[in-house]
């Protein structure tokens, strides 16, 4: 890809990408949905360009929503888990040999992320975090499924934008 597509390219992507997220910021409702959208556009700019610019890209948009978000907890969690899974998911499906290494890999990820976030909220923020009148297994399970239907629309997204929508982006 030529170098000013992909600063062309690059900064679209960055403008839509903080919409979304600012969006997520102010509407009370959806903001995990629109938190997973926002991982798309990751995943888009990897498509098109390489990993070292979607590295740049998250890098660029992540620093961009801790100055402009109002919210700054949807920042963090765009930070910590649905910025970077573009680029975590892509490394994992090239360097991995089997389904199986990939689930593990993306599971082991997630909960290294999980704990991260936990920790940072309830030590950093100080805030004393109440999950669930449930057992913690049972959320904590609930949350593997989430994830792994997580990534598997995420796989979806990226198979329809290999089919429909690559060939049109020149």
């Amino acid at each position: 890809m030529a170098k000013t597509r992909s600063i062309a390219l690059g900064g679209i992507l960055a403008a839509i990408n903080l919409i979304i997220l600012y969006i997520a910021s102010v509407l009370p409702t959806s903001r995990f949905f629109l938190l997973a959208l926002s991982s798309f556009v990751v995943a888009t700019i990897v498509i098109e360009s390489n990993m070292g610019t979607g590295f740049i890209f998250y890098i660029v948009t992540s620093v961009l929503t801790v100055l402009l978000l109002p919210n700054k907890f949807i920042a963090a969690f765009y930070i910590l888990l649905f910025g970077c899974y573009g680029l975590i998911k892509s490394f994992i499906e090239q360097k991995s040999k089997t389904k199986y290494i990939e689930i593990i890999l993306k599971l082991l990820f997630f909960n290294i992320d999980l704990f991260t976030t936990y920790n940072i909220f309830s030590n950093f923020f100080m805030m004393r975090l109440y999950v669930t009148k449930y057992p913690i297994i049972v959320f904590l399970l609930t949350l593997q499924f989430l994830f792994l239907f997580y990534d598997y629309v995420f796989t979806i997204f990226i198979s329809y934008y290999y089919k429909h929508v690559k060939r049109k982006v020149k």
